[in-house]
């Protein structure tokens, strides 16, 4: 009777401390990838309805239309791994940041080339910087008007993003081999991950280096060394004014996918201190009443993003060693070494 005891409690509390994977990818990971596809549907609808009247308001509506896709995309950053990386398609989805200038290039040559008036044009075959939010962003937020040749290319980019779209979902979903199996049921004989331990490392390397890039790359690179280091135009989205909204959207993303997994498992006073992290961390973003593209060389606002890269900074410290050292898990290869 002791030994049945010993064994109902030994059970009680391995199901108490795994880890949910499925109900975080059927409440999060599903819904925001369907938000995706349904978006950048109606990204392609507006983009060949702007190309057949070509009206200032059919253009406002698109420009709309791309923020919303934009910001849905934002929003699934922080899951970095799994078939997002099939094809290239994180690159595919946004060529960004881009430090030699690609999208620029390839895109003034793309506009140049004959081929782009064929039946036939495929812009998926093409390097990824013009297949999508990045190099559709330069075509929608020019204050040059939007030619013929122009308007071809704005529905192949969002024709392209939609068909991304769909077939990411349906690689998550649907078939015998869909990923959302492998990530529900992760243990000994998956053949992705071969434990939920792992898989739980591997979701917490994705929002450590999502935290990371927010930092390095989108504060960090406009933001620059001091006042007069500051270059505005290094900001991702500043031809939308996206910035701001897109970390807005990265940071809540990461909170919900924070909340998903680990919160649960966590003493009180660490779950305490992230949680607070999070709330300034949006707190301090809301604060920032100007595009992050000129708030970087604002004197008053320029301490307030200094304020929230080091409030984020912090939050990535908590969920990378802290979080990670109490529930005993491996941060593995961080994608941005390197960069």
């Amino acid at each position: 009777m002791k030994t049945v005891l010993m064994t109902l409690l030994l059970l009680a509390t391995v199901t108490a401390n795994a880890y949910d994977f499925k109900t975080l990818a059927e409440n999060l990971i599903l819904p925001g990838y369907q938000q995706l596809q349904l978006t950048t549907n109606s990204l392609n609808a507006s983009g060949q309805s702007y190309c057949d009247k070509q009206s200032k308001e059919q253009l406002k509506r698109l420009r709309n239309q791309f923020r919303s896709a934009f910001l849905a995309w934002q929003s699934m950053q922080p899951i970095r791994f799994g078939p997002i990386q099939y094809l290239n398609r994180e690159h595919r989805f946004q060529m960004w940041p881009d430090k030699r200038g690609s999208v620029g290039k390839h895109l003034r040559r793309l506009l140049q080339n004959t081929e782009m008036t064929d039946p036939g044009f495929d812009i998926s075959s093409k390097s990824v910087a013009v297949q999508g939010f990045s190099a559709l962003e330069r075509l929608l937020f020019s204050d040059k008007p939007i030619d013929s040749i122009q308007c071809k290319l704005i529905v192949a980019i969002t024709d392209n993003l939609k068909s991304m779209s769909s077939n990411l979902l349906d690689d998550w979903k649907e078939g015998d081999s869909a990923y959302v199996g492998y990530f529900s049921t992760a243990a000994r004989g998956n053949d992705i991950f071969e434990s939920d331990t792992e898989l739980a490392g591997q979701i917490l390397n994705s929002l450590y280096t999502q935290l990371e890039f927010m930092v390095t790359q989108k504060l960090d690179r406009p933001l620059g060394a001091s006042i007069n280091k500051a270059r505005g135009k290094r900001a991702e989205g500043w031809r939308s004014q996206t910035a701001l909204t897109a970390l807005k959207a990265n940071l809540e993303a990461s909170r919900q996918l924070y909340l998903g997994i680990y919160a649960e498992k966590l003493g009180k006073e660490l779950a305490a201190k992230i949680d607070t992290a999070f709330q300034q961390s949006a707190q301090l973003v809301g604060n920032i009443n100007q595009p992050l593209k000129t708030a970087v060389t604002d004197e008053k606002q320029r301490p307030m993003i200094l304020e929230l890269r080091s409030t984020l900074s912090a939050l990535k410290g908590l969920i990378g060693r802290e979080l990670a050292n109490e529930l005993n898990l491996s941060l593995g290869f961080n994608s941005l070494d390197g960069d």
